[in-house]
């Protein structure tokens, strides 16, 4: 038997189309109905021996920015909040099948939710901003808040730049307390489904939980790790070739009369690096930095330095005839750099005997003691810039 299509299309699009087939006269209708005795001022609950359970789903569109130094977050979010109002509800036929309605939400109750740890003013969620409500035939409503929402957040900056930073927010329904209102979560974590990744910030983890004792509290818990490749170019590496550069100082002759010049110019350079790099850290932290400290620790070898090689200068233009203790002496003697002991064999007559003794005797110059102290020193100060260097990464990895 033959059917002709395009008849046959209208008719499928005829049937399909009568299962939703509501007017704008049904749907004015419709909200004339449901508005008619609702009270938005009181609490939507038709059983107030137990509260009103709101379901609340986190929807987390960006990491806006991080600022450690004022210990605040602020991030792009939207809170979708789902409860049930037994006055909202009607049987979809007697309205051209219309399942749901979407209404202006200063026309309906709403939740007053706050952000507890917010930097700003405590003020409701989506105050001033012209939100719409959805409402379905079972009474079940929905209304979606969208903020950018700015809350604190305690930092721990002990591990910088490697360091990973805990944050809370914590939302409640403003002055109504759990027994009439208790938050609840659609699930233990939040939707990341729009999420936008920040450059400088990775998200780790995302846990949700929520209380009800006293006041009823959503908490959304964020896990940032900081992205380390920028810090690690500018701060660890200069760090580290500082620390390499410092103890060369002991390697330049003295007659060169370049060796107290670079130690005071790479001590004045990591000082002036050091207060760059305190520009990004905040200015009270408990813990402090470890980087900050073994860059601290790491002036103080470099101020030794100078101190030493001024001290070492000094010695090397002494008059030989100024006499040196038994220290420089063995120094002089044992951590010599090259073989600059001049030995003297003085001639003996033993008054019985005509054969002759030769006695030989060591003098250590001063430029002997100034060669030891330069290779003592140099083993020294590289075996503790290792330590603080090897210190450093062991402790940020644990």
């Amino acid at each position: 038997m033959y059917i002709d299509t395009p008849v046959s299309f209208m008719f499928l699009l005829c049937i399909l189309s009568s299962g939703n087939s509501q007017t704008l006269s049904d749907m004015k209708q419709l909200y004339s109905d449901i508005l008619a005795n609702h009270q938005k001022s009181l609490i939507p609950n038709s059983d107030f021996s137990s509260p009103l359970e709101i379901t609340l789903q986190f929807h987390l569109m960006t990491i806006t920015q991080f600022r450690e130094v004022e210990e605040t977050l602020q991030i792009a979010a939207g809170i979708s909040a789902i409860w049930t109002d037994g006055e909202f509800s009607w049987t979809p036929s007697s309205y051209g099948n219309a399942e749901y309605v979407i209404v202006p939400q200063t026309t309906v109750w709403t939740p007053k939710l706050v952000l507890l740890n917010s930097v700003g003013t405590l003020q409701p969620l989506g105050l001033g901003n012209e939100l719409s409500v959805t409402i379905n035939y079972n009474g079940s409503t929905t209304v979606s808040f969208g903020e950018v929402l700015s809350s604190k957040c305690s930092t721990n900056i002990y591990k910088f730049p490697f360091d990973s930073q805990t944050c809370e927010l914590q939302f409640a329904a403003w002055g109504v307390y759990a027994r009439d209102i208790r938050l609840l979560a659609v699930s233990n974590s939040i939707d990341l489904s729009a999420f936008t990744p920040n450059s400088d910030w990775d998200l780790v983890s995302n846990i949700v939980t929520y209380t009800s004792t006293g006041y009823s509290i959503f908490k959304i818990e964020l896990t940032l790790k900081r992205a380390s490749l920028y810090y690690t170019v500018i701060v660890i590496c200069p760090f580290i070739l500082f620390s390499i550069l410092n103890p060369l100082v002991f390697l330049l002759p003295v007659e060169a009369g370049e060796r107290i010049g670079l130690a005071m110019t790479v001590l004045l350079s990591y000082t002036i690096f050091l207060s760059m790099v305190q520009t990004s850290m905040p200015a009270a932290s408990n813990p402090m930095s470890l980087l900050l400290i073994i860059m601290i620790a790491t002036i103080l070898l470099s101020g030794i330095i100078a101190i030493v090689t001024i001290y070492i200068t000094s010695l090397y233009y002494r008059e030989e005839s100024t006499k040196m203790n038994i220290l420089l002496k063995f120094i002089g003697k044992k951590w010599q750099r090259g073989n600059r002991i001049t030995h003297v064999k003085p001639m003996c007559t033993d008054g019985e005997k005509d054969n002759m003794k030769s006695k030989t005797d060591i003098f250590i110059t001063w430029k002997d003691v100034c060669d030891g102290l330069d290779n003592i020193m140099m083993v020294m100060t590289y075996s503790a810039t290792v330590v603080l260097v090897c210190a450093y990464f062991i402790t940020i990895s644990v």
